[in-house]
């Protein structure tokens, strides 16, 4: 059994409240895998909690995030979904399954009914990158000398001393950036919107652009154009439980069998997923069997998964064609 080392909670009713106990507890000195963190944030905590018990993080304090009410919310343009939304509640939600239908398919692929219905999307958005050796109990990475990710100098991955691939591994993200969406974010300089796609850099120890402190309040979806459809695929070894091994998004409007755009995302390959770029030429005019076999082979270049996560780099890598041509067929048979 694991025990959980010992820490203090602190309630906060607010997002400004949650920021100033962070500092006034002590915060966290250093980035990456040199930080130590005095205090924390927690909600669903169903990532947070586990990596405490294996001592990948030790924080003195935990911020309990008791705001108000999350909710999703209409708001013209955009759809907001405060960070505090449950994953299985994103899911349920009408007003998403009907304008955001691979947000809510990805939502509800995520891990188990019981996760899903404590992890909340603003967990799911910051979650900490995976690797096959750092996700692993003290003593055993202690066996192994550690890693560049947490104590060590050496990734055991690539097998040096500089760069870091441990895996971002979320569901929603790929969707979310497929969307395009923003973040609205809470510091102790006040309020400011961020856009997603600016959020990851590729190091594994230290994947998020945040400034120390800041705190995750809401996601900001903007509306999709008329004729849009999207589907998300999920590799992994089991039905539930399991974190992607790989996951393609695939988004865009439609004017029969014709995009008018389209976005694909790869993730669960690097420290940062994976947008696909050059999809441009493809777009207003009849999508054929050709282009779509074209798009795939331009999926398959882009998709380079490093061995930080279960599963062989090249079959993950093969999957990557293989669920875009899946949606893309798909995608093409519902808009015609």
């Amino acid at each position: 059994m694991l025990r959980m080392p010992e820490f203090r909670v602190h309630r906060a009713r607010s997002a400004q409240e949650a920021v100033e106990l962070w500092h006034g507890l002590g915060g966290a000195e250093g980035r990456g895998k040199d930080a130590v963190w005095s205090a924390m944030y927690i909600a669903g905590g169903t990532d947070l909690l586990p990596n405490i018990k294996h001592r990948l993080f030790t924080p003195k304090h935990l911020i309990s995030l008791e705001l108000p009410q999350p909710q999703i919310v209409d708001e013209g343009d955009f759809l907001r979904i405060d960070a505090g939304v449950k994953l299985q509640a994103l899911a349920d939600h009408p007003l998403i399954q009907a304008t955001l239908p691979p947000l809510a398919s990805a939502a509800g692929k995520v891990a188990g009914p019981q996760i899903r219905r404590m992890g909340t999307i603003g967990g799911n958005v910051l979650l900490d990158t995976r690797c096959l050796f750092y996700n692993q109990t003290e003593s055993w990475r202690q066996a192994l000398g550690y890693c560049l990710k947490k104590e060590g100098t050496w990734c055991h991955v690539v097998g040096g001393p500089k760069t870091c691939v441990a895996a971002q591994s979320s569901d929603c993200v790929p969707v979310l950036l497929a969307l395009n969406a923003r973040l609205r974010l809470t510091g102790p300089s006040g309020e400011r919107e961020l856009s997603l796609r600016e959020l990851y850099r590729y190091n594994g120890f230290d994947h998020l652009t945040l400034t120390p402190g800041e705190l995750l309040t809401a996601v900001r979806v903007p509306k999709p154009a008329p004729g849009f459809r999207g589907l998300y695929h999920k590799l992994r070894t089991r039905g539930s439980i399991d974190f992607p091994e790989l996951s393609v998004a695939v988004t865009g409007a439609w004017e029969g069998d014709a995009p008018s755009s389209l976005e694909i995302v790869i993730g669960a390959i690097n420290p940062q997923p994976k947008p696909v770029k050059g999809l441009d030429e493809w777009l207003g005019r009849p999508l054929t069997d050709e282009g779509i076999e074209a798009i795939t082979t331009l999926v398959h270049k882009a998709t380079r998964p490093q061995g930080s996560i279960i599963g062989d780099p090249d079959w993950r890598r093969a999957m990557a064609g293989v669920f875009t041509r899946r949606a893309l067929l798909e995608l093409r048979a519902a808009s015609a």
